[in-house]
């Protein structure tokens, strides 16, 4: 398998495992399926099976990984959590891919278990026939023929169940020592044999040679375990050259094997390194996980500095089975525990957010409540309060949130555009109301007092009664109607009146200005009570001091004084009562 992990330019996954380009962690989900796929059809599925369980590990890596992104992205979000539940799609044909590998491995299994069971009697049938060869009555030739015959099919049968293999490789061999030993009368035949050993002995010794130079490590070694098996399958040679040809195939074996553990000694300095730098990227993501993030975007860039610590891990590749089980467990349980550290913070964030959206929502009934009011002073000191409110509780993020501010908004506005509109249509009405009322004190100004006292009042009191028809206005209210008032009190002047019918002609003047003005009202009522509750105390006082006259003519001028000052405030409280039931009226 390759290192740079590229696929071929053409995209064709098969082609490059082919070419040796593919590296596992560098390949996508769908990848990794295709990949299981191709695998499953090699001719052993035994020969695959580390890889195939290497790619299972990374698929569920990833698959942990994409569902954690997911669910951050959307925010632990209802939806997702009931996915969550069900397969992810690739998962699904993952299970199919995977499944249909362990079938094919299953059945493959059992066929070689079939054929080794074969193979078995297949030999055990040719330890019998060698035997049976010493025995029977035939030409040495005829024999040694049978033997070479028997020799063959022992190298062309397959494997035999391990448990098997040392015990009949060790009957077969001294059931071929015995023949040698029954032939051994036929020199000729026998150093024909021997010679004809020795070639083929020394032709395994030669590739073996060979194999010193092989650069792949596995390749040598798997190689070298199928020619000790040749030499087992060939038969003895000269007793004087059996020990030199095996030293000799014994000391390069020793050669490389030698080679092979050197490599893997370095590996094994190489991967402790490799381990340590792994390790310490591990404690990296978990102090990712130390540091307290109160935000989404500290979060965000948590999560791209783990994806590349966890990149950099990736990159510095394979260990051997042992370390690189260990590896990934730690980087599993870091990566563990800051996921879950990170989908803790988004769940209280979420309860959070939630909470927020109550209360912003509680807010939002409350303006909708008001929108159509129309107590403007009132009404706007509340929403003032709801928007102050609203501005000092805490930001949410979120449809729901944006949902309710612009419920809230259009609130808001509803109730102001109409307040806006409403003093609108005042200022222009209090308007026309101003040059309506001007024309009146124009006409007030320009009458002209005639013989006729009581044709004048009426015609003043006309224009009273157009004054009030015209209504109340804002502009310059308090002024305008005093200027009126004043005016026509002194139209009243001219006429000659008596000081009590003017003085009673000017109170209906006022009572007529003030209809419609309920705190004018009430404000002259207070001013005539207060009054009339001076008088009272002053009649009091006035008849206390009667009590204190003696009864002498030089008092009696005094008593008569008092009295009349007391018959005076007396008619003057009268006075204010029918001013008071004269209020009451309007």
């Amino acid at each position: 398998m390759g290192q740079n992990g590229k696929i071929s330019s053409d995209g064709n996954l098969e082609q490059s495992i082919k070419e040796g380009n593919i590296d596992n962690q560098t390949l996508s989900m769908k990848n990794l399926i295709e990949r299981i796929d191709l695998l499953a059809k090699n001719e052993n599925p035994y020969a695959v099976s580390k890889e195939i369980e290497e790619i299972k590990s990374i698929f569920y890596i990833k698959l942990k990984a994409e569902k954690e992104e997911q669910i951050n992205t959307k925010e632990l979000g209802e939806q997702q959590q009931d996915k969550d539940k069900a397969l992810h799609p690739e998962e699904i044909k993952f299970k199919y891919a995977f499944n249909n590998y362990r079938k094919i491995k299953s059945e493959f299994r059992k066929k070689k278990e079939q054929e080794e069971k074969k193979n078995l009697q297949i030999k055990r049938k040719i330890i019998t026939d060698i035997n049976t060869l010493a025995k029977e009555e035939e030409s040495i030739k005829t024999t040694f023929e049978k033997f070479r015959a028997l020799q063959e099919k022992w190298k062309n049968t397959g494997h035999v169940p391990i448990n098997e293999s040392n015990h009949l490789w060790q009957s077969y061999h001294h059931h071929v020592e015995l023949f040698y030993d029954f032939i051994k009368l036929n020199n000729d035949l026998r150093d024909l044999d021997f010679k004809r050993n020795l070639e083929e002995k020394t032709a395994i010794y030669e590739k073996a040679i060979k194999l010193l130079k092989e650069t792949s490590i596995n390749k040598a070694h798997n190689q070298l375990q199928e020619l000790h098996e040749h030499w087992k399958n060939v038969g003895p040679v000269e007793r004087e050259q059996r020990k030199t040809i095996w030293e000799k195939f014994q000391e390069t074996s020793r050669k490389i094997n030698k080679k092979r553990n050197d490599y893997f000694i370095k590996k094994k300095k190489e991967d402790s390194k490799k381990l340590e730098r792994k390790n310490g990227i591990c404690k990296k993501i978990d102090n990712l996980t130390l540091k307290k993030r109160t935000s989404h975007n500290e979060w965000r860039e948590a999560t791209s500095q783990c994806h590349s610590l966890e990149s950099e891990w990736k990159s510095i590749g394979k260990l051997n089975k042992q370390n690189n089980k260990i590896a990934w467990s730690i980087l599993r349980e870091s990566l563990t525990i800051f996921y879950e550290t990170k989908n803790a913070f988004y769940k209280q964030k979420k309860e959070n957010n939630n909470q927020i959206i109550e209360t912003k929502l509680a807010i939002c009934k409350r303006a909708e409540k008001m929108q159509d009011s129309t107590n403007w002073q009132q009404s706007t000191k509340e929403f003032i309060k709801l928007q102050e409110e609203w501005k000092n509780s805490e930001f949410s993020s979120g449809n729901k949130s944006n949902e309710i501010w612009e419920r809230f908004r259009s609130a808001c506005d509803i109730f102001f555009n109409a307040k806006k509109t409403h003093y609108k249509k005042l200022k222009k009405e209090d308007e026309e109301i101003y040059k309506e009322k001007r024309k009146v004190l124009k006409e007030i100004k320009e009458f002209v007092i005639s013989s006729d006292s009581k044709e004048d009042i009426t015609k003043l009191n006309e224009l009273s009664k157009k004054w009030r028809k015209i209504g109340r206005n804002n502009r310059d209210k308090d002024n305008l109607r005093n200027t009126f008032f004043t005016l026509l009190n002194t139209k009243f002047e001219e006429l000659g009146l008596s000081d009590k019918e003017l003085a009673a002609e000017q109170y209906k003047n006022k009572i007529n200005l003030l209809q419609g003005d309920s705190e004018a009202i009430n404000s002259e009522q207070r001013i005539i009570r207060k009054k009339i509750d001076n008088l009272k105390k002053e009649i009091t006082q006035y008849e206390n001091n009667i009590s204190f006259f003696s009864n002498g003519k030089a008092t009696q001028i005094l008593i008569q004084e008092t009295q009349q000052k007391i018959d005076n405030s007396n008619t003057e409280i009268d006075e204010l009562k029918q001013k008071i039931q004269l209020l009451n009226k309007i």
